[in-house]
């Protein structure tokens, strides 16, 4: 990867943590908590994901590796909310 894609990843992932930890799912947790959520949503980013996609991800990420129990409506808000940041970034 060049220089100028690793620098416009970082910056994005920078973003997108900023925006997850906005969601404060646990309060006083690390900044770095959800890294693996930022990156899986990243990655399907870069891969053209639709919605459906980074929902069900999102929702599999939290619910399985983190151990929450959210709706299915709470992940398609939260994949709403990075597709969002995704198009304005």
């Amino acid at each position: 990867m060049d220089k100028r894609l690793k620098r416009k990843y970082k910056n994005q992932f920078s973003s997108l943590r900023d925006l997850i930890n906005s969601w404060n799912l646990i309060p006083d947790s690390t900044p770095d908590e959800f890294d693996s959520l930022n990156h899986l949503c990243l990655s399907l980013l870069n891969k053209d994901a639709d919605e459906f996609k980074l929902k069900k991800s999102i929702y599999h990420e939290l619910t399985v590796n983190y151990g929450f129990s959210i709706g299915k409506e709470d992940s398609d808000t939260l994949a709403k909310e990075v597709i969002k940041w995704w198009i304005e970034s």
